[in-house]
């Protein structure tokens, strides 16, 4: 097999990784299906392997693709306009074709890119940088008045670009979560902040922990379903 086919209607990408110790399979929004496998794995015995996940695989794409996940693998258009809603702010992007690195210089709701705009993804890689740095800083006051109004309290907040969770909370209190919920509805976000102040006081989805999620949000089975599906409202360039 190629390093690039297609298999179930999905561009096919086969890598090897040294510090891989066994083949993994997974679809990845914005690229299509890849397959990481070890540096002196045998790559024949791909095709075989991605027959018996077959049915695991269909069935998560037709999900993604519900979802509004883009995984044709065809690079995005750079954005002309960014909407975060979570920030309920929307910011135009002007671009500016010259070598050299990229550079992002902001001014309010207008900002500017400047770099070779033929190296796409240092641009994207730029804007999500941006983008980390703007959800720490609406995101921590967010979580503070939420864990005063809780009365649930955290030791430290992270906000990172991450592939798969929205958020997770460790045993010493650290919430962690991605910096894609900027582009969620403000609702969505409310209810992600909840969900990990919940897990400072347990640490499962068990019944207790349920129940302090719906002692402050009674509603909160749609949300959970929502945000299952928030991958609608994040841009391809960023996933």
């Amino acid at each position: 097999m190629s390093p690039r086919q297609e298999f179930a209607g999905l561009p096919l990408a086969v890598k090897a990784n040294p510090r891989a110790r066994r083949v993994l399979v997974k679809l990845v929004p914005g690229r299509g299906l890849e397959v990481v496998v070890p540096k002196r794995f045998d790559p024949s015995l791909v095709p075989d392997i991605l027959e018996e996940k077959r049915a695991w695989i269909e069935r998560t794409r037709d999900r993604m693709l519900a979802a509004g996940t883009d995984l044709t693998g065809e690079p995005p258009e750079l954005p002309e306009v960014i909407e975060y809603r979570a920030w309920e702010r929307t910011v135009r992007v002007d671009y500016l074709d010259r070598p050299g690195t990229v550079r992002l210089v902001e001014n309010a709701a207008r900002w500017q890119v400047a770099g070779p705009l033929a190296d796409r993804e240092a641009i994207f890689e730029t804007l999500r940088a941006q983008t980390v740095k703007k959800a720490r800083e609406v995101v921590l006051p967010w979580l503070d008045r939420a864990s005063r109004r809780t009365g649930l309290p955290y030791s430290a907040l992270r906000v990172r670009r991450q592939k798969t969770r929205w958020g997770s909370c460790s045993s010493r209190g650290t919430i962690s979560l991605n910096a894609k919920l900027l582009f969620l509805p403000p609702d969505l976000v409310d209810h992600l902040l909840l969900h990990e102040l919940c897990h400072t006081r347990h640490m499962n989805h068990s019944p207790a922990y349920w129940a302090c999620v719906a002692g402050f949000e009674p509603d909160y089975r749609r949300l959970e379903d929502e945000v299952s599906r928030g991958n609608r409202f994040v841009p391809a360039w960023f996933l």
